[in-house]
């Protein structure tokens, strides 16, 4: 039995590991040596987890700091020039801190300016607060949350930092606490850059103004970012951090995605277990005991970095049971023999021993469900599906699905586009097809559908004389209200079954009795015009390429020429608007063409698949759920006719019909 569960925190280093000459070592050695001269710990209050691993720093924070006491505050008398004084630190990629990767060299450079500076004075150093690779706009920055929490409740007199920008690049903060909330808490604050000191009141307006300016710029730098990668994303370039399940990033390209074999492999014994029967529980369990690992371990054991909460489990602590062996309490966890062994060397694996079974995350329904219908698994990028309300809110909220940019034909598919299309309308419904007691799908599942109501036929038992189980298939409008239904009469699975198994035999027949020159004919009819029309497409494609080529050098001429004097700005300026507007209808017109390009290389693929799908089952004999998903989209089962005793099927077929 299970006795307890041992979780490891997770902390995750954000040090980039760079390499770095003798000299920079040594140089690193000499400010580090520096930067500990400089502080007396003695004196210190609190210090963010950051810097105190980059000096290792050995002091425990005082719990009482960022506590209001009050009016039973203690008074706090300044000696000489000993005022208190904190530190904010913030490095960001608009300040250029981690262009190189070296996140902690930035750090200390600040640490040795500001620390040098309040040495300089004679100020005591309380605090240091420090963030990473976070901008100066985000309000919620949580060291600097705690940074006014620790000027509010009267524990420091001055905060400081290397200029203004570092400690806000939103005007709105300048003026809630430079202006306002600082001079209540008898706090100044201190920019030794750009000289910033909030004693100086006739430097009000030039604070004013560095807020405004550093508000622009992040503004400027957001814009000129969201345009790039909106442009990168509408060409095609992956822009995310991770590459999804079932791909990686290309070597010779970071933006490209190539698929991932080993993933690959997975994903194709997902798609075959669900196409022949199996529900999604089920194939986990396949899945669970190939130990095939989760997307989340796959990537950590790539050694990708995933966040997995405060912590994670990471061995169970198990109790052996009586009669159980060392084979099965494999079985059970999804791990090896040789797993358990290397956890626990020593043990006997004896009756009522306590050994460690590491911990394997397992499969669900719901993620082998999105890997499956992924549209990234056919080919297609599918990118901005979120957004961030703005600056000064970070919070990112879901786009609609129209807003969505989907670029087709990027990278080698994972699944062909019919398989995935079935996939889709498998599980879109929240009604999905459930399992049996034997655990597999019933073959006539979610299939067929009544003519007269449009409900689904259900399948219900019944014992005959003999004793034998009957399967039969009803309308489960007419079960419900018989008043809604007229088509009250049942239809035999085995009935049923037999009608659908000749019906395909039929169509397979009927192709592969047709002469070979009426299957080329076959098969030009289905390509001829497809890629006639493709031909057609990429003609208009290149002329409006070059008719856009050429008014944009047209453009380029009429500027010259309004320089020049030849024509009035206002001349320029009608031609220009007429011009930019038929430039962006050609431009859309690209996009349609694209879209239809690939519309149709999609219909293609389609009727390719439909003439395998001919020669696949050439000799079909039987019927089971896989072929049945391959050849039948829909099943309608009509009433019966009272004079002829007979009831009309209608099969909505999967495949190209002649």
């Amino acid at each position: 039995m299970i006795l307890n569960v041992i979780r490891e925190g997770a902390i995750v280093n954000n040090n980039n590991t760079i390499d770095k000459s003798k000299e920079e070592v040594e140089q690193e050695k000499v400010q580090l040596k520096r930067i500990k001269q400089l502080i007396d710990v003695s004196k210190l209050r609190y210090v963010s987890e950051n810097v105190r691993r980059l000096l290792d720093l050995k002091f425990t924070d005082d719990p009482t700091c960022f506590v209001d006491y009050g009016n039973q505050r203690e008074t706090y008398k300044v000696i000489g020039n000993h005022f208190r004084v904190i530190l904010y630190i913030r490095l960001s990629r608009e300040d250029g801190d981690l262009e190189k990767g070296d996140v902690s060299g930035s750090i200390k450079n600040q640490l040795l300016f500001l620390l040098d500076e309040c040495d300089r004075r004679e100020w005591d150093v309380v605090a240091i607060f420090c963030e990473e690779d976070i901008s100066g706009a985000d309000d919620n920055r949580p060291e600097w949350k705690k940074c006014l929490r620790f000027a509010e409740v009267g524990n420091t007199e001055i905060v400081m930092s290397k200029s203004q920008s570092r400690f806000t690049r939103s005007m709105e903060m300048v003026e809630k606490y430079l202006h306002k909330c600082f001079p209540e808490w008898n706090v100044r604050f201190l920019g030794l850059v750009d000289h910033t000191d909030t004693n100086e009141i006739e430097g009000k307006k030039a604070r004013q103004i560095n807020g405004l300016v550093n508000e622009w710029q992040v503004e400027e730098t957001s814009r000129s970012t969201c345009a790039t990668l909106l442009s990168m994303m509408r060409n095609g370039q992956f822009i995310g951090s991770v590459a999804p399940y079932g791909y990686m990033r290309d070597p010779k390209d970071k933006y490209h995605l190539i698929p991932d074999p080993v993933a690959r492999e997975a994903i194709q014994l997902m798609v075959d277990l669900i196409k022949h029967g199996m529900s999604l529980k089920q194939v986990a369990t396949e899945l669970m005991k190939k130990h095939i690992l989760t997307p989340a371990d796959y990537k950590e054991s790539k050694g990708i970095k995933v966040y997995r909460g405060k912590s994670k489990i990471k061995k169970i602590q198990y109790e052996i049971e009586q009669g159980e062996t060392l084979e099965s309490i494999a079985d059970k966890f999804f791990v090896t023999v040789k797993q358990i062994e290397e956890l626990n060397k020593g043990a006997s694996f004896s009756e009522k021993e306590i050994i460690f079974v590491p911990y394997v995350q397992q499969w669900n329904s719901k993620m082998i469900r999105d890997i499956v219908t992924s549209e990234v698994q056919t080919g297609t990028l599918v990118q901005g599906k979120t957004k961030i309300l703005s600056l000064k809110d970070q919070r990112c909220i879901p786009k609609d699905e129209s807003e969505w940019i989907r670029v087709p034909h990027c990278h080698a598919a994972n699944i062909d586009y019919e398989t995935w299309k079935y996939m889709v309308e498998k599980f879109k419904t929240k009604k999905r097809n459930k399992p049996d007691n034997s655990g597999n799908i019933s073959l006539f599942s979610k299939k067929v559908f009544c003519e007269c109501c449009g409900h689904t036929f259900h399948k219900t038992n019944s014992k005959l004389k003999s004793g034998e189980n009957k399967e039969y298939l009803e309308c489960y409008g007419y079960k419900r209200d018989k008043h809604s239904c007229a088509n009250g009469t049942s239809i035999g699975v085995e009935q049923l079954s037999s009608y659908l198994l000749n019906a395909i035999q039929e169509q397979v027949k009927k192709y592969f009795d047709l002469s070979k020159v009426k299957q080329e004919y076959f098969l030009q009819n289905i390509y001829v015009n497809l890629d006639e029309k493709i031909s057609q497409l990429n003609k208009e494609r290149i002329r409006i390429e070059n008719d856009i080529e050429t008014k944009e050098k047209v453009f380029a001429q009429l500027y010259a020429d309004k320089v020049s004097g030849l024509i009035t700005e206002n001349e320029f300026s009608i031609i220009k608007n007429n011009n930019v507007q038929e430039i962006e209808k050609m431009k859309t017109r690209l996009v349609d063409i694209n879209q239809e390009i690939s519309n149709i290389n999609i219909d293609k693929q389609k009727q390719e698949k439909n003439v395998e799908l001919f020669e696949k089952y050439k000799n079909i004999k039987e019927l089971n759920r896989v072929v049945l998903d391959e050849f039948v989209k829909r099943i309608e089962v009509g009433k019966i006719n009272p004079e002829t005793s007979e009831r009309n099927i209608k099969i909505e077929w999967n495949f190209y019909t002649t």
